[in-house]
């Protein structure tokens, strides 16, 4: 709508060809007298059908109403060598225009906008232009901008407008490169043959990242206000960057819609409100977006974060004027290779925590995220964690073992020592992200080496089987040969041993094969001397809750001196010796992997979840045994009749050294 000024110049009017087809000389100007103002009429358009255009500038929907000022026409355009507008009328004004699109406007060229509204007037006597523009309703399944310059929503002059958009809205250009998901591929070859915009809405938009159109909503001089909703059947969503230009300047994501911000988001120093879900350059992708303006997040909002710990970064804002955070900021952890420490997830001039929620995919026990504001102006993410040790002794941990209380005071030492870059991280984040204190304890006992320290015990008891074959031969006279002379061989087969301690605790199953032989004999009246050697095969199993730990099989092979001296029915006897010993065995490593979102699709569907890197799920040990030690029994052999009674006070001093070494995962230990 274009309203012309009064006088017979107006715009355009200013030149007179002296012959018939427009040339000759000029010598006849228009001296015309000033007229009174033009006002344009309000412009309104309601779109209905899908509207798809080609080329450069081929613009989509254009509502422009326009008021122009009277004027003298000829004045001065015959020196100006062009005609011009005149400036001697009344100031034009212009009516709203207002424009509604109820189905999916796709513009493919460089410089072509999907969504144009426009209120613009001359003003003769350069007065402040008065620019108003209605509401501009975008409604239908897609608003797509073109390449380059193009943009899906352009609000030009105007005073107070508003752009409602509850379609897709992005810009970009009509040969797009994208990737989507292999079992989506048989979909895609079906929307192939469908008319509409060339990108799937399955179309995975990380992949989109580089092809989208500098812009996607632009504004001028006016105050320009975005109202970002979802209705019954659209989805309310805008990718992209935007500049509102000058005037006092809004953006509401109104809660159940989404924003996906790429680089920069200019409101002129404006207010974005969230109600939604906004997110940098989707889910997946760790970026910062610059706000000319402020952000405020209430209560229903998420402000969607993905957090990379192997480069020590987050998604973050950076603010020009103030920021107010409340509702949440579902975490999406994108590696775990390093520890956790503190992130800035938005700058201002000022910063206000109202109460935002650091949320997590799934429970994770071993996390307390939380937020702070520091020096006024940072939000910080932080997490205020329980110890390990805390952890282990809840009594919902379901263990009582003090071998596992120890490794969980191991990993709070190792934590709390380090920096991020530590070997150890990924294990300890994978055990803080574990849903309760019954898997933390479960996990905890099965990374907790046992068998290390039931390789004492088994040495200890092959030890005893070993003496207790010498002794039975030399400890009752019965046994000896007239000459004084005892000589044995001894085998155990299936020497069996099993120990539960309860509830909580781990229970082992143990299986030797002890073989030995050796001699000894009287060298003087009171004193024998002699030597016992033997081998023994392990075979050990640790169980918890039923489920096995470890297995470890091994041999050793041990040597003893053995001398008696008897006095009557009294005796003292010694053994001194040691030995050597080899293991080797798997035992269970495994955690619950810690998943993740990889990425989004155009349309906002989260990927299904993926898992990081976990620490494998077992590793192999081997070990090496080394013993020294000695035994010294006093006794009393009574007879009494057939049998003997034969009380006896033992000494055992017994040094072991055991060595290991495991391969296989980061919850490797070597001791």
């Amino acid at each position: 709508s274009v309203g012309g000024g009064g006088g017979i110049g107006g715009a355009g009017f200013g030149r007179f060809g002296a012959d018939d087809d427009g040339g000759g000389p000029n010598a006849i100007g228009f001296n015309t007298p000033g007229g009174t103002k033009g006002t344009g009429g309000k412009v309104t358009i309601i779109q209905s059908g899908a509207i798809e255009t080609d080329g450069d500038r081929g613009h989509g929907v254009v509502a422009q109403a326009v008021g122009g000022g009277g004027g003298a026409g000829g004045m001065d355009s015959l020196a100006m060598g062009q005609s011009a507008a005149g400036s001697q009328g009344g100031i034009g004004d212009a009516a709203a225009s207002a424009a509604s699109t109820d189905s999916q406007v796709w513009v493919k060229g460089a410089s072509s906008y999907a969504m144009f509204g426009q209120s613009a007037t001359g003003d003769g006597n350069a007065h402040a232009v008065d620019l108003t523009a209605g509401d501009s309703n975008l409604n239908g399944q897609y608003t797509i901008g073109g390449a380059g310059t193009g943009v899906a929503a352009m609000l030009v002059g105007g005073a107070d407008n508003t752009l409602n958009n509850h379609s897709l809205l992005y810009a970009m250009g009509a040969t797009p490169s994208f990737t989507i998901q292999a079992s989506q591929f048989q979909a895609f070859q079906a929307f192939l043959l469908a008319p509409g915009p060339v990108v799937p809405t399955n179309a995975i938009l990380q992949s989109l990242l580089d092809d989208f159109s500098p812009l996607a909503i632009t504004g001028t001089s006016g105050d320009d206000h975005v109202e970002n909703s979802k209705s019954a059947d659209t989805l309310g969503r805008v990718i992209g960057n935007m500049d509102l230009g000058g005037g006092t300047n809004s953006f509401h994501n109104i809660a159940d819609a989404s924003m996906v911000g790429l680089k920069t988001i200019d409101l002129g120093g404006g207010k974005f409100t969230n109600d939604g879900l906004f997110t940098n350059q989707g889910i997946g992708v760790v970026a910062k977006v610059d706000v000319t303006g402020g952000f405020t997040q209430i209560f229903s909002g998420d402000f969607v974060t993905d957090v990379d710990l192997n480069n020590q970064i987050t998604d973050a804002l950076a603010l020009t004027v103030a920021g107010d955070f409340d509702g949440e900021a579902p975490l999406n952890f994108l590696s775990i290779d390093k520890l956790f420490a503190e992130y800035v997830l938005a700058t201002g001039s000022a910063m206000t925590d109202s109460g935002i929620t650091p949320t997590t995919l799934h429970p994770a026990v071993g996390f307390n995220f939380l937020t702070k504001v520091v020096g006024g102006t940072d939000l910080v993410l932080y997490a205020d964690n329980p110890t390990f040790l805390e952890l282990a002794q809840d009594p919902n941990s379901g263990t009582t073992d003090p071998g596992v209380f120890q490794m969980a005071q191991y990993l709070d030492d190792v934590e709390a020592s380090s920096s991020p870059d530590n070997p150890m991280a990924l294990l300890i984040n994978m055990l803080r992200f574990l849903p309760d204190e019954m898997e933390l304890g479960s996990a905890l006992t099965r990374l907790t080496p046992h068998y290390a320290v039931h390789t004492f015990e088994m040495i200890n008891r092959s030890t005893d089987i070993m003496l207790e074959a010498a002794r039975e031969c030399t400890g009752v006279p019965a046994y000896k040969d007239p000459d004084g002379r005892c000589v044995w061989a001894s085998i155990s087969p299936q020497a069996e041993y099993s120990r539960d301690a309860g509830a909580g605790t781990t229970s082992r199953d143990d299986v030797m094969k002890t073989m030995s032989l050796g001699g000894i004999g009287e060298v003087s009246q009171h004193w024998s001397l002699g030597a016992t050697i033997g081998r023994t095969e392990f075979d050990s199993k640790i169980d918890f809750n039923g489920e096995l730990l470890s297995a470890t099989t091994g041999e050793s092979w041990q040597a003893y001196a053995l001398a008696k001296y008897a006095d009557k029915n009294y005796f003292i006897d010694f053994a001194v010796g040691g030995g050597t010993g080899s293991f080797k065995g798997e035992r269970d490593t495994h955690l619950d992997q810690v998943a993740f979102i990889p990425g989004e699709t155009l349309i906002g569907d989260y990927l299904p979840e993926a898992l990081l890197p976990g620490i494998g799920n077992s590793v192999t040990y081997t070990q090496k045994t080394a013993q020294f030690g000695g035994s010294a029994r006093l006794g009393i052999t009574q007879e009494m009749g057939v049998f003997y009674l034969q009380p006896t006070l033992q000494f055992d001093a017994r040094w072991l050294r055991v060595s290991g070494k495991e391969v296989g995962s980061v919850a490797a230990f070597n001791f």
